[in-house]
């Protein structure tokens, strides 16, 4: 049986216990520091409570431990893994390769998506090294992600949604050399989504004030079956920063599609199933058009390039709800427009106007009737002909503030005998028996009392749902209502804490501190070759030195946040602004050298065509 896992952000541990309930097999979430998130830390205390949540549900947290790390901070990492493990935190993702030589707990370590794997030679020797799961570069096809898969045997994750970084991740250094702020220190500036000009070395303006490095957001909800048949089983939302709703709706659209295609793969004689257990009783319809996006790619998956370039605003307009047909008013309190859709505009709607591709305005609607809206401002800008985007949809809002709490649906089959009942409860797979001792006397009518036994135990209790599916025995006994109450109170206390003792986490393969990682050379070469020493620049501290050391490889550099060299490579990305903008070098005979400008930075491009890669660079 394959298990498929669906993995949601947690910014904090409410939004944890939501995404649980929405659907999600897992959540990650920070400690208090080096989370690659510096807002969204969390206490260990909160992260308990989480554990204590998702694991009524066989559901796993995961702990982000995925920055960079200096030698003065090496302990009180270490500390925060053997609290975590305490807590019950179910594995670590990390970046820094000194977590391998730590004195650690035993519990699994995944290697990040900032470890930049997009060979199969860089897979098979984090996997030798011992880390237990890899989770891929955003920018792979499902052809390399296929070869990946033939080359390791460790479980692959895959981002399916959410935010996209336009340089490979654990490869930008951009927001620090523009800010002071490292991405790989959890303090992204974000100036990729910042406005640039693009201009040739003579001078001329080729694109004005435009946020050139921002990218859509991704959305591969139609592609999760194809992720699954090239070796996929954990599918990852990006958003720690993300609010409650935004988990609420992507999980639960998400859920929805696993859901299906798991149905269908069985169906065909294929062997699935979730990695928890459990279901959502959400009663809304998600929309991935409802949330926050920049607009939505599948990406590089069919090894395509396309449209990646986020709007000409690198902001979220929301879903296109039509076009300003009239306006009235403007200068005064108020503002009435027309606009021609069968959406509905409802009143406390945000809403979002453009013109070529411009966000000219934003509003919320104070009052709608039909196909008319009134906004309060004396200053609204609104023009015939504006689009119109909703960023705000007020009643989807409210559907998803009361989530019903997660269940887990049960049967049972039950069997009476003079003094016992007997109760064998099905979960899945999972099948216990719990025999509770309750008198009762020999029913004068069996169907009666059958019935009065289906009705009580068939409810629910604590985050089970119980259906009766069989009952018989040697005798029909009837039984008080409130007994039966008792019973399935008692149950559900029995099978909650048998779940609990049953629940393994992943099987450990601890890395003993002293291990020596030099038979790994050969591959270590190999997995390296690509980039040269820029992959090596988060060798930040002894430890992590040691492994690089000990895999025979050579230029070892401080990391850039420590010793920013002046030629480094800010970022390398498979975006590539040529091909955006039709010039790219294979269709046309341009050649001239490009430049972001922003403010008083300047920023040089350059082109390696052979690996269909664009290097940003800085310049002076």
């Amino acid at each position: 049986m394959q298990e498929i896992e669906l993995l949601s952000p947690a910014r904090n541990s409410e939004i944890g216990i939501a995404a649980i309930d929405c659907g999600a097999d897992s959540v990650y979430i920070a400690a208090p520091k080096y989370g690659a998130r510096a807002q969204a830390g969390n206490s260990f205390e909160d992260i308990a409570r989480l554990c204590s949540y998702a694991h009524k549900f066989g559901a796993k947290v995961y702990l982000t431990l995925n920055t960079i790390l200096y030698d003065s901070e090496l302990e009180e990492a270490k500390d925060y893994l053997w609290e975590a493990y305490r807590n019950g935190i179910d594995a670590v993702i990390v970046q820094d390769f000194a977590l391998l030589k730590m004195e650690r707990p035993p519990i699994p370590l995944f290697a990040s998506t900032q470890t930049d794997i997009r060979t199969p030679e860089k897979a098979a020797l984090l996997e030798k090294l011992g880390f237990e799961r890899l989770i891929l570069a955003r920018e792979l096809s499902l052809k390399q992600i296929k070869e990946i898969r033939k080359a390791t045997s460790a479980p692959l994750e895959s981002f399916v949604h959410g935010a996209l970084c336009v340089s490979y991740s654990g490869q930008c250094y951009l927001s620090r050399y523009m800010t002071g702020r490292s991405a790989n220190r959890g303090e992204c500036a974000q100036v990729c989504r910042s406005n640039y000009d693009l201009v040739d070395q003579d001078g001329n303006i080729l694109a004005k004030d435009n946020p050139l490095l921002s990218l859509k957001d991704m959305n591969r909800s139609l592609r999760m079956e194809d992720l699954i048949d090239a070796g996929v089983t954990s599918f990852k939302i990006e958003g720690r920063l993300k609010n409650v709703s935004y988990v609420k709706n992507i999980v639960s659209l998400y859920d929805s599609v696993l859901q299906k295609i798991i149905a269908e793969k069985n169906k065909d004689g294929e062997k699935f199933r979730r990695s928890s257990l459990g279901r959502k009783r959400a009663d809304f319809t998600p929309d991935a058009e409802k949330t926050f996006s920049r607009g939505y790619t599948d990406y590089f998956l069919d090894g395509k390039r396309g449209d990646w370039k986020s709007r000409d605003a690198a902001k979220g307009m929301g879903e296109f709800i039509g076009t300003v047909t009239s306006v009235k008013g403007g200068g005064q309190s108020m503002v009435r427009f027309t606009y021609d859709s069968n959406k509905p505009i409802h009143n406390s709607d945000g809403l979002c106007f453009a013109s070529k591709g411009k966000v000219t305005a934003g509003y919320r609607a104070n009052s709608c009737s039909g196909n008319t809206v009134e906004i309060f401002s004396k200053d609204a800008q609104i023009k015939k002909g504006d689009l119109i985007y909703r960023n705000l949809d007020s009643a989807f809002e409210k559907q998803l503030e009361n989530t019903p709490p997660r269940m887990i649906d049960t049967t049972l089959d039950v069997f009476l005998s003079d003094g016992h009942i007997a109760i064998s409860a099905n979960i899945q797979d999972k099948s216990k028996t719990f025999v509770f001792f309750l008198r009762g006397d020999r029913a004068q009518n069996p169907e009666t009392a059958k019935g009065l036994i289906r009705k009580q135990l068939g409810k629910t209790a604590k985050h089970f749902s119980f259906t009766v599916n069989s009952i018989d025995g040697d005798d029909i006994y009837f039984y008080k209502t409130s007994s039966l109450n008792g019973i399935r109170a008692e149950l559900a206390e029995s099978l909650e804490k048998y779940l609990e003792e049953t629940r393994q986490r992943t099987k450990p393969h601890p890395v003993a501190e002293k291990k020596d990682f030099s038979p790994l050379k050969d591959l270590a070469k190999e997995a390296f070759k690509e980039g040269g020493s820029s992959y090596l620049r988060n060798s930040s501290n002894r430890l992590s030195k040691e492994v690089y050391t000990e895999l025979g490889l050579s230029d070892i550099q401080p990391s850039y946040e420590q010793a920013p060299p002046k030629d480094a490579i800010l970022m390398r990305c498979k975006y590539c602004i040529r091909y955006q903008l039709g010039m790219c070098k294979k269709e046309s005979k341009d050649t001239r050298r490009l430049y972001l400008k922003n403010g008083n930075n300047t920023l040089a491009l350059d082109f390696d065509c052979a690996k269909c890669e664009m290097l940003v660079t800085g310049s002076l």
